[in-house]
């Protein structure tokens, strides 16, 4: 070992300046330069460039590469300076700066040189001129991010991640550094001195500026007046040791980074105190993670309002003058011996896709997880989840690149993992890339080799991006008895890795990646209507606006299926017109068009593209995984796709439903609405799982199974079970279409069909939708009368049905034929004392009322009345609507009184009986205010009008035939009173008059189940 005072000697010699020599050098390359210095100011690299020994000539740059360089000597080394562009400041223009940087040269290390905000204390007497040094100091690595992070709920914002320390060799460098300033003082003059003798002009502005213009002011003192302090108050200046030398000192701790300028002494303090930072600067952070360097900062303010260019120049000389002398402590062998920048991989079985649009907000999400929160503490995983087509392997293509390029050290790792088989040679090529040792060993057991090489940290930054991973059984397989492992084991874990999963099974994403699962929809309109444009020829097609916005929403904005549209109008050179033709022409043509392959190089080879296919692994999974999920699905694919009722499906336990509705939630085939008790499912879903049961052979027994269940659970249509059919109505529609009756010659079936109709009969007349209940009666008794038989009490109870349907369209003759049918049939099957037979008597007195058989319809209300009363009861329902009848007879008689009468008992006794908001409540009210009116009675029957329209609004609905009768017998007591015309205007008054219905529903007690 040398002699102390020979080493100190030698260390010494290490930064004494040298003269600037002429470049006369042999020609150097790009591999001669390992050493990188940043500036951010032109003012920092001026002071950098004056420190250098020799300059050297200039090297062609890599494609990319914007920087500009000045290339030359320090002592033994070479190095290669560049500066942010004019006007750009801030971590991201340094990152960009850096990482161009290492694209064109081989940089081991860097530095970053310029000037900064110092923090004043009694434990850091930093002054303006000196150096402070990004040394690691407590939990943080040099420098801290400040402006990173999130806000608390107690309204506290935690910083989030961490940033990369400097390399060892300059840590080991400042480590003697500090150790010959304490023994023998490192002295910045003379590098300074060379700075002026190599560039003369620097000499008068990047000087020392004096003691006297070294002002601190109180941190919650603002600076006032113009740029300099001179007007500013000198009593609030806080009073330091006066130092007896200028040379500047040289400070080592944490240094802060942010995008901000700090200008504000107060938020400098508490920043300060919350981080332990002693220097505050804008570009730092950019590079500790991609160019790893140790940051020097000549100060030039104090990170207040007071702060100004004076002092900068001379900052920037003091910074540059440290990374000189920093750098002869830097053994030339310890360089060789530093392994060369590690080259990162990617590893991707596709391109950039060009045309790949909008998602940034998933985008961003994925590189804040994957990149700016991740803390090197653990090996962060994310999933993206959704279904097949909505483009979710594309967006994890467009991550790998877009984190790349924020990251470039990261490398990047693409394993396919639809199948064990893909795995392992996705594994293999990634071995081969990273160059494993014995790799080529047949009994290699690659993914073993691949999962050690990954989880080394000497492997440096990498994302594994695992696609396709839809079947978690290969990952989670576990077998003691087999040699064969799930794949899960074979995942690498580094604390400087990342894996990023694709799937269309949230309960996969969720084993994967815990809470870290972001969900991916149809893209939005502005992002679908971009995707279809870029994919076509012909651009001009998107002209057709109204043609592009239907198709779209045919094909829900699923990307997979745009790509699929416009490839064939690519192909057929056809109009988006003519497309929307042959799409709405039928269901069969839907299935023939999304089953149309297409090519598409940025899928995997042999995989098929067509949208009617791609979810047929899905499909199968299901039914492998949970058999009563697939059961469900096909159910639901032979009724409407939407606000499918939970209580619709075929009967489990509250368990199995559960868990099969989970897993088909779990895929994103179908969508639990807010309330919890309906679904949605994806309308192309539906037409590809009708395709697929089609080509199963199973589609019509699917639909007849289908037509059983809703039978068996689609209850007799009244007003207190309403929200019920409401909901299910829709469904058996659907039902009934798909179902062709002549397809089965089952009896029961039939009957079922049947019953069904008659119930759907009912859901239309109450919504008074009489035209509709008509065809519905019309088709089951068709029906009935071929299964059961014209006398069967099924059959009767339509006939009934079917005659009030068009008695409420005014076809009065020919519904009093059906009624004096119906009765004839039913005294002779049921007896004249049957309710059934009763409530045809009933029916047939109102079609005779209605024709001006006044008398006759009287007599048989009265018969009809008396029979009820004892056979049913005084309060029956059908007894209340007998009394009303009789009473409408009454009021066409001009019997007023005995009317009024018997129309008040009945409103008592329905509010009582059915409740206020009943629809035949509100018939009596209606039919009770009409007779007020036929007495004059107009302003009490205009009350009583307009309080039932209020509650027929509510209760029926604003179109339904009852509420526009009400606004019509508003209007006309209104018009009675002298008010001069019908409130709601002559067209509206028409429109009302035409729908009005002359006599209430509440008159019929003889709608029947079935």
């Amino acid at each position: 070992m040398d002699p102390p005072d020979e080493a100190a000697k030698e260390a010494a010699q290490r930064y004494i300046p040298t003269r600037t020599l002429a470049s006369a050098a042999p020609s150097r390359t790009h591999e001669d330069y390992q050493i990188g210095v940043i500036c951010a100011l032109a003012t920092e690299k001026a002071a950098m460039v004056a420190m250098l020994d020799e300059t050297h000539l200039k090297l062609k740059k890599e494609n990319g590469d914007d920087n500009e360089y000045t290339l030359g000597r320090i002592g033994v080394h070479n190095v290669v300076i560049a500066c942010l562009p004019a006007g750009l400041i801030g971590n991201g223009p340094a990152a960009i700066v850096a990482n161009n940087m290492r694209r064109s040269f081989p940089i081991k290390f860097g530095l970053m040189v310029g000037v900064g905000g110092g923090v004043w204390s009694k434990k850091s007497d930093i002054r303006l001129g000196d150096v402070v040094v990004s040394q690691p100091t407590g939990t943080h690595s040099g420098v801290v991010q400040w402006d990173f992070g999130k806000m608390e709920k107690d309204g506290k914002f935690q910083r989030t991640g961490s940033l990369d320390k400097p390399p060892p060799v300059l840590l080991h460098a400042l480590q003697e550094l500090k150790t010959f300033d304490i023994t023998d003082g490192v002295n910045l003059e003379e590098s300074l001195s060379l700075m002026v003798r190599n560039k003369p002009r620097l000499g008068q502005t990047y000087r020392y500026q004096g003691g006297d213009y070294d002002r601190l002011f109180d941190a919650t003192y603002n600076h006032e007046s113009d740029e300099t302090c001179d007007n500013c108050n000198p009593k609030l200046i806080v009073q330091r040791p006066v130092r007896k030398s200028s040379t500047p000192r040289i400070h080592y701790g944490n240094i802060a980074s942010g995008n901000e300028v700090i200008k504000h002494g107060t938020t400098r303090d508490k920043i300060a105190r919350e981080k332990g930072v002693i220097c505050f600067e804008m570009e730092a952070a950019g590079l500790m993670d991609n160019f790893r360097c140790l940051v020097i900062r000549g100060i030039c303010d104090y990170a207040d309002s007071h702060k100004n260019k004076v002092w900068q120049p001379y900052a920037a000389a003091t910074a540059a003058a440290f990374a000189r002398v920093l750098l002869g402590f830097i053994d030339k062998q310890e360089m060789v011996k530093m392994l060369p920048p590690f080259r990162p991989l990617r590893v991707l079985p596709f391109g950039r896709n060009k045309d790949f649009v909008g998602r940034q907000s998933h985008l961003n999400r994925l590189i804040t997880i994957l990149h700016t929160e991740n803390t090197e503490e653990n090996c962060q995983r994310v999933a993206l989840v959704g279904l097949g087509g909505v483009g979710k392997t594309q967006i994890a293509l467009e991550c790998a690149f877009q984190l790349q390029l924020i990251s470039p050290a990261c490398s990047v790792f693409w394993v396919r993992a639809s199948d064990i088989t893909s795995f392992e040679n996705a594994y293999r090529d990634i071995g081969l890339q990273l160059k494993i040792p014995g790799l080529e060993d047949d009994k290699a057991d690659v993914k073993r080799l691949v999962k050690a090489k990954l989880s080394q940290e000497s492997t440096g930054k990498w994302l594994m991006i695992v696609d396709n991973a839809d079947d978690f059984e290969i990952f989670c397989y576990n077998d003691k008895d087999s040699k064969y492992s799930g794949l899960s084991e074979y995942l690498p874990f580094s604390a400087l890795g990342a894996i990023l999963f694709t799937t269309r099974d949230r309960e996969a994403a969720t084993r994967y990646a815990s809470s870290n699962v972001i969900d991916i929809d149809e893209m939005d309109n502005k992002e679908s209507r971009e995707l279809f444009q870029r994919s076509l020829q012909n651009k001009q097609l998107v002209k057709d606006d109204s043609g592009t916005i239907k198709l779209l929403e045919l094909l829900v904005n699923l990307p997979l299926a745009i790509m699929q549209a416009a490839a064939y109008l690519n192909a057929k050179v056809s109009t988006i017109a003519e497309y929307l033709k042959i799409y709405n022409e039928s269901s069969s043509n839907v299935i023939k068009l999304l089953s149309k392959d297409f090519e598409d190089i940025r899928r995997y080879p042999g995989m098929k593209n067509p949208v009617a296919t791609t979810w047929l692994i899905s499909f199968q999974q299901i039914q492998d995984r949970n058999p009563l999920a697939a059961d469900y699905m096909a159910f639901m694919s032979c009724i409407k796709e939407q606000d499918i009722p939970r209580d619709l499906l075929p009967p489990a336990s509250e368990f199995d439903k559960e868990e099969a509705l989970g897993t088909l939630k779990s895929f994103g085939f179908i969508k639990e609405r807010v309330s919890g008790k309906s679904y949605d499912m994806h309308r192309l879903v539906h037409t590809a799982m009708q395709n697929w049961l089609k080509l199963k052979d199973e589609w019509k027994s699917l639909n007849q199974r289908t037509l059983c269940q809703i039978t068996s659970v689609f209850p007799w249509p009244q007003h207190k079970n309403r929200a019920v059919w409401i909901m299910y109505l829709p469904h058996a529609q659907y039902a009934i279409a798909n179902f062709d009756t002549g397809l089965s010659r089952i009896k029961e079936t039939k009957e079922l069909l049947g019953k069904l109709l008659h119930n759907l009969g009912q859901c239309f007349y109450i919504k008074g939708k009489y035209a509709e209940a008509e065809a519905m009666y019309r088709q089951t008794l068709q029906l009935r009368e071929t299964v059961l038989g014209k006398e069967h009490p099924d059959t009767l109870a339509t006939i009934n049905n079917l005659a009030i349907s068009l008695d409420r369209q005014s076809k009065y003759a020919d519904a009093e034929a059906m009624h004096r049918q119906t009765l004839q049939l039913k005294e002779t099957v049921l007896g004249k004392e049957h309710p059934d037979t009763l409530a045809s008597m009933n029916n047939l007195a109102l079609s005779l009322d209605r024709q001006g058989k006044y008398a006759d319809a009287e007599a048989m209300h009265r018969q009809t009345l008396q029979l009820k009363e004892t056979v049913l009861g005084k309060e029956h329902p059908d007894t209340l609507a007998s009394i009303t009848g009789l009473a409408i007879s009454l009021d066409h008689q001009a019997k007023y009184a005995e009317a009024e009468a018997m129309h008040r008992q009945t409103l008592q006794l329905k509010e009582t009986v059915l409740g206020k908001e009943h629809p035949d409540t509100l018939g009596s009210m209606n039919n009770f205010a009409s007779s007020l009116y036929r007495q004059g009675k107009y302003a009490e029957a205009e009350a009583m009008h307009q309080q039932t329209l209020q509650l027929k609004e509510t209760v029926l609905g604003k179109e339904h035939p009852d509420t526009l009768a009400s606004i019509s017998n508003s209007a006309s007591s209104l018009y009675r009173q002298g008010f001069g015309k019908p409130v709601q205007g002559p067209g509206y008054r028409k429109k009302v008059l035409t729908e009005k219905i002359k006599v209430s529903a509440a008159a019929h007690s003889g709608l029947q189940t079935a």
